[in-house]
């Protein structure tokens, strides 16, 4: 073997193991990050959403989740994102086996840490219905895809576990923005937030 393919062959080692680790974009714009792929775009009710960005949300200081966040545009800016009109989609994939208290906890956690005056009392039973969500499993296996679709015409947010509804549609529209900061409000780690507003890579 020569030093050139040597160097070529080490090289391509050395991407297969950061691949494990870090947010790869593709020309598309999709994103990769380890084994799990984020397309550039979904469609909710009839409208093209854009993959604004994707990371990696910890529990416990672990890697836990791979999350993307899908709008109508692309921003980098997180009360733009938290006001813009429109479908929105956050896309939640398992990167290990989680117990589904434990995720249920940090969601609820997150939502105290990050709302705004009056954001829990306004939505206490959207809160509620939140932690239904997960009532019914104990766990999320490594690889399972969790759905949260803000629905405008309804003016609901829909929950979904492996493409099947986990809850009924929970109903208000100030409960998305809520629901949002889980993943990019001022007191989540840096690098999760920047992922998804596609100023860093996780």
């Amino acid at each position: 073997m020569t030093l050139l393919t040597r160097r070529a062959a080490g090289a391509q080692i050395l991407a297969l193991g950061l691949a494990g680790t870090q947010a790869w974009a593709q020309a598309d714009g999709a994103v990769q990050i380890g084994e799990v792929d984020f397309t550039s775009s979904v469609v909710i009710g009839g409208q093209a959403l854009i993959l604004n960005g994707a990371g990696v949300s910890n529990i416990l200081s672990s890697r836990a989740t791979a999350v993307g966040l899908y709008l109508q545009n692309k921003t980098k800016d997180v009360a733009t994102a938290l006001a813009m009109p429109g479908p929105k989609r956050m896309r939640v994939v398992a990167l290990r086996q989680l117990s589904a208290r434990d995720l249920a906890n940090a969601l609820l956690d997150r939502l105290r840490q990050n709302a705004a005056e009056g954001e829990i009392q306004s939505n206490v039973l959207a809160i509620a219905s939140l932690g239904g969500v997960f009532g019914a499993r104990t766990r999320l296996m490594k690889g399972d895809v969790v759905t949260l679709d803000y629905l405008p015409a309804s003016k609901s947010t829909e929950c979904k576990v492996n493409n099947e509804l986990a809850s009924q549609p929970i109903v208000g529209d100030k409960f998305y923005p809520l629901l949002l900061k889980v993943w990019i409000g001022p007191k989540i780690r840096a690098g999760t937030r920047d992922a998804l507003m596609g100023v860093a890579e996780s």
